[in-house]
């Protein structure tokens, strides 16, 4: 641990300058005019906050012009003063996150001596940049239904600008699709310090939105200062002291009484509203400690939140109670399956389906899960600033959040388990003004997340733990534990960081080094209890081997994600001309190997020179990314951009990659071959014994399941943009941009030794209409044949014969993506009473994969061909054409100006928000269920895409037989169906993400009523309506949070011939209305 943080002083020192750039604050730059538009030297331009008091000056160089960096945002007054001219303020600027404020100053002939000239500000837009950024002030963190939204909170303002689609069922990651990058691709910060989790990406720490003072995203292209990812750059900036002591006490309150009925509980029977009370308590208070120098804000709020859960992959199923007693006087099967199947899996009431099992009809029903499910979150915050002179500034801050839950991802309540989770965030910020062009900031920062996902201990007879079970056409259920537990992960960083900006002539040069000592450790080992999925209840209980999944992962070394990144840039924004700027900026990234993916080099016993070879994986070094753009800004008003830029952004390899991909030295992956030999479970199953504590050559290639490249080459992107941006009429701001993004090296999961038996040359024939049975005995291929070649050493499994018999899946960077959208966004301030952001994108988003891991069976996460990759080439699982939000808020103006008390509060002081979001459906992937072409993957085959058949429907098939009893080909059972079932053995067609889901048509809604006590003191009464007018919206995703929704292990609406397929009224949830009502005292 020494030496580690003794590199990163070290990489500090070396670097001498620098921060990485993450920054919670602001520039403002501007010129000082005379009356006919000329730039007036030394002129004394003095910068004020509103609400501290805190001043700080500095003088325009030759041509007129100023700068201030590092300023805390807030609302600011500037004052230009210079001899033989009048004393003229700008006041109300805004300064904001992350952006270069553009405050021109006019000043007449006078005296100095004469009355000060004071003119609002209007609104500013970056004028000397090409960088794209939204942000959002500390009233649209209060005040807007979607920030106010507890799953999300002020993260979800990232949704109502231009550039994004929600994630949908990506089911991983968090945030939205930024410019067409993946979800795991954002990066976050608060202020300016690292917040990610580098074990699966996302956030470590929320922020209550009530301490908020400004939250911005910057999209695509962004200065050289800022990287670690290639998506959004999402940082949040807390609430700090004021001149005045301020507080505020409120209480959130949602209850089920208020919401309306999930149809997803409706399905199953549920007409009444399961259980949810959520109780969003706090407090908080900020001020002076010494007026002018040093201020504090503290925030605690206690949220506890009792629901009721229900499944998210569509209803689930179990025999009923006659169904129970067919099965129990049945011969040939399984008494300890039929046994555990009855101890988990209750009755059902009533019938609404049958499966087969030996010949007979079982009756089924919906058996209606409504599970206790509790989260209890405890968060505080401190924040303090300290004013030491005008050349020294100390601030700090520090986070916590505690969750006390339980874990509800197994399917079946009995299952559930509690689940504590803890983060922290802490920094400490100096800046210093060495003298006005020259200023540094130095930072040390920490972050610290523990999770644990903990198994009961339930018994299944005859096998040493408790697997994961599925049984998915007929029943649609999960029988265990958390299909991912056990598991546990704790993560710390430390963060060291220096920034020097320095202002020569008309170039303003900032340089900035940032490292970072990540210390992490996780005990996930997939599929370490074992998966044993089965399309069918019947093979189940005829204890066969599994037939869609038999894997177990057997050793289980615990994960070191243990290692150090190092960043550093230098950026040149030039000023050629009063109206142009050039930024001129490079970005270096290094981050080296996690300890436990070195591991790899033990596996090196296993090598086949010329073959397959393993090795410790090395870090790039070569991780340049140059940031090129303009600004040009016409006449002297700066009220109108034009930018354009191109860039490199690169991304991490987290820390989910490295516990999946383990040697056997670790860790291995078990398969089972499928064959109909019955007693497998009785048998152990795959036993945790699979594999040998000591291996020999032999062993090892046998034992070989995952597989790392030799270079760790971390994805990265391309982008560029041009756009123009203008403000009108003082208030409102018009921005219309084009932005392209190509994704490069991007992380892609396959199985390198795996390939398909069926090509267009080998496979059975799928019918729509029956051939002649002697068409059928001149067939040349069977069933038979084809599920013989599977294991053929050399064409099922192109390694078998060196000794390599698993498969073996690796993460390779061979992934691709592009990016094209037009953004349009119209953003009126608030003045008059109301304020409003309006957001249009059309965008077209391609990629060849798109989920690394098993985050989401809407689109597979391997290839259906591993030797085609380019055939996988297609619209992207988050390719949204269009989106459109409209975001408001009004203040109603009645009796504001009224000498009654009575009148101004009874009937005024109204106040209405909300958004509205429209945006294109997300597209799947048709299905087959079994694996199709013999790859020994059933994960990604496809469908039979029949192109004269009623769009949307489906079908399964049934096996043609020759004379001789063989399966030689299908009949699908519907002809006119459009996509039909490809079973074993049968060529697959179709394509990625070619089915429509349902798009969001969605209205947030918040009306809130404030009394006025006195000037200090006010009270706020208001109600959130999440999806208002409760219109049902059958999603894959979130309609208005960041959150993710993991759509894993349910395959059954996208099987052609299931009679859920495409309907998703019966599967998703319909996202009824949510209701919030709050109280906020604020004095």
């Amino acid at each position: 641990m020494c030496k580690r943080l003794c590199a990163l002083l070290l990489g500090a020192f070396l670097a001498a300058f620098s921060l990485f750039g993450q920054s919670g604050d602001g520039t403002i730059v501007g010129t000082v005019l005379d009356a006919s538009g000329a730039g007036v030297p030394n002129a004394t331009v003095l910068l004020q906050n509103m609400d501290t008091g805190v001043k700080t000056s500095t003088k325009t160089d030759a041509a007129g012009s100023y700068r201030f960096n590092n300023i805390l945002v807030g609302r600011y007054t500037a004052t230009a003063t210079a001899a033989g001219f009048t004393t003229t303020s700008l006041k109300d600027l805004a300064v904001e996150l992350n952006k270069a404020t553009t405050a021109n100053i006019r000043v007449d002939v006078g005296s100095v001596s004469t009355a000060i000239d004071v003119m609002e500000a209007a609104t500013t837009i970056d004028t000397t940049t090409a960088q794209v950024a939204n942000t959002f002030e500390t009233r649209m963190a209060a005040d807007i239904p979607s920030s106010a939204n507890p799953n999300g909170g002020v993260l979800n303002l990232s949704l109502l600008g231009a550039g994004i689609t929600s994630a949908g069922g990506f089911g991983t990651g968090t945030g939205p699709s930024v410019g067409g990058q993946r979800p795991r691709n954002n990066n976050f910060m608060i202020d300016g310090v690292d917040n990610n989790r580098k074990d699966v990406t996302g956030p470590v720490l929320a922020i209550p939105n009530d301490a908020v003072a400004e939250f911005t995203l910057l999209q695509n292209q962004f200065s050289a200062e800022f990287g670690h990812s290639s998506g959004g750059q999402f940082n949040t900036v807390l609430r700090g002291g004021t001149n005045e002591i301020h507080g505020l006490v409120y209480d959130y309150l949602q209850n089920r009484n208020l919401n309306a009925i999930d149809q997803a509980n409706a399905r199953q029977g549920i007409l009444t509203n399961p259980r949810f009370d959520q109780n969003r308590l706090g407090a908080s208070i900020g001020g002076p400690i010494r007026k002018n120098k040093l201020f504090y804000y503290g925030l605690y709020e206690y949220n506890p939140l009792g629901q009721a859960s229900v499944p998210s992959g569509g209803a689930t199923y179990s025999p009923t109670a006659a169904g129970y007693a067919a099965l129990s006087s049945m011969s040939g099967l399984s008494a300890t399956n039929l046994g555990i199947l009855k101890q988990y899996l209750p009755a059902a009431a009533t019938q609404s389906k049958t499966t087969t099992v030996n010949g007979v009809a079982i009756p089924l029903g919906i058996l209606p899960i409504s599970a206790p499910n509790f989260a209890n979150t405890y968060s505080w915050l401190v924040s303090i600033d300290y004013n030491i002179s005008d050349k020294d500034q100390l601030r700090g801050r520090y986070v916590d959040n505690k969750i006390s839950s339980i874990d509800i991802n197994a399917n079946l309540p009995v299952f559930f388990n509690p689940r504590p989770t803890t983060s922290h965030l802490g920094s400490v910020s100096e800046f210093h003004n060495f003298r006005p062009n020259l200023t540094n900031e130095i930072r040390l920062a920490f972050n610290r997340y523990n999770d644990n996902i903990s198994v009961p201990d339930f018994k299944y007879p005859g096998l040493d733990v408790f697997p994961n079970l599925q049984i998915k056409d007929d029943l649609n259920v999960q029988i265990g534990p958390n299909p991912n537990g056990p598991q546990a992960t704790i993560q710390t960083t430390y963060q060291i960081n220096d920034n020097v900006s320095w202002s020569k002539g008309k170039h303003d040069f900032k340089f900035g080094f940032d490292g970072r000592s990540l210390i992490s450790a996780s005990t996930f080992i997939q599929r370490v209890r074992g998966d044993y999925e089965y399309t069918v209840l019947e093979r189940f209980l005829q204890d066969k081997v599994p037939n869609s999944l038999a894997e177990r992962n057997v050793g289980g070394k615990p994960y070191s994600g243990n290692n150090i990144a190092l960043y550093g840039y230098a950026n040149d924004n030039w000023k050629v001309t009063r109206n142009l700027n050039l930024n001129l900026g490079v970005r270096y990234e290094f981050t080296s190997v996690p300890k436990s993916m070195k591991e790899f080099a033990l596996n090196s016993i296993a090598d086949v020179p010329g073959v397959l070879t393993f090795a410790a994986p090395q870090p790039q070094k070569k991780n340049f990314a140059p940031r090129l753009g303009f600004a040009y800004s016409p006449g002297t008003s700066g009220t109108t951009s034009l930018r354009g830029g191109f860039g490199m952004a690169y991304d991490q390899v987290f820390d989910n990659v490295g516990t999946n991909a383990r040697p056997p030295q670790a860790t291995s992956t078990i398969d089972s071959p499928v064959t109909e030999q019955t007693g497998y479970l009785a048998a152990g199953g795959i036993l945790p014994t699979a594999q040998a504590a000591a291996l020999t050559p032999a062993q090892a290639r046998a034992a070989t399941s995952s597989y790392l490249p030799g270079l760790i080459k971390p994805g990265y992107s391309i982008n560029w943009n041009l756009g123009i941006q203008h403000v009108f009429a003082n208030d409102y701001t018009v921005d219309v941009r084009y932005v392209g993004t190509r994704g490069v090296h991007l992380l892609y999961q396959l199985q390198i030794n795996r390939a398909g038996v069926v090509t267009p040359t080998h496979f059975l024939p799928t019918y729509l209409a029956a051939p002649s049975q002697a068409a059928l005995d001149s067939l040349p291929l069977t069933l038979d044949q084809i599920t013989a070649e599977r294991n053929t050493p050399g064409i099922g499994n192109t390694l078998a014969q060196y000794g390599f018999t698993s498969n073996i899946t690796a993460y390779v960077p061979r992934g691709n993506s592009e990016y094209h959208g037009l953004a349009v966004e119209v953003t009126k301030r608030y003045t008059a009473h109301n304020l409003f952001k309006a957001s249009y994108t059309w965008s077209h988003l391609m990629d060849d994969s798109t989920a690394e891991v098993n985050s989401t069976t809407l689109s597979p996460r391997r290839p259906q061909d591993f030797n085609n990759i380019r055939n996988e080439w297609a619209s992207s699982l988050l390719d949204r054409r269009q989106r459109f939000s409209f975001t408001w808020l009004y203040e109603a103006p009645w009796f504001q100006r009224d000498n009654s008390w009575f009148k101004r509060n009874l009937l005024g002081n109204y106040q209405i928000a909300g958004t509205y979001t429209v945006e294109s459906p997300e597209y799947g992937t048709p299905q087959s269920g079994v694996d199709s072409n013999q790859n020994g993957d059933a994960a990604a085959d496809r469908a039979i895409v029949n192109s004269n058949g009623t769009p949307g429907t489906s079908s399964d098939v049934t096996a043609l037989k020759n004379s001789a009893g063989a399966t030689v080909g299908y009949l699908a059972i519907n002809p006119n169906a459009q996509f039909i079932r490809a079973q074993v053995g049968a060529l697959a067609n179709s394509g990625r993400n070619i089915l429509a889901t349902r798009g969001i048509n969605n209205w947030d809604l918040s009306v809130s009523k404030s009394l006025a006590f006195n000037e200090r003191m006010k009270l706020q009464l208001r109600a959130d309506l999440f999806n208002g007018f409760n219109h049902p919206q059958y999603t894959p995703g979130k309609i208005n949070t960041v959150g993710f929704v993991n759509r894993s292990g349910v395959t059954n609406y996208l099987t052609p011939g299931n009679p859920v397929f495409g309907q998703f009224d019966q599967v998703y949830s319909s996202n009824p209305r949510t209701v919030q009502v709050a109280a906020r005292l604020t004095f």
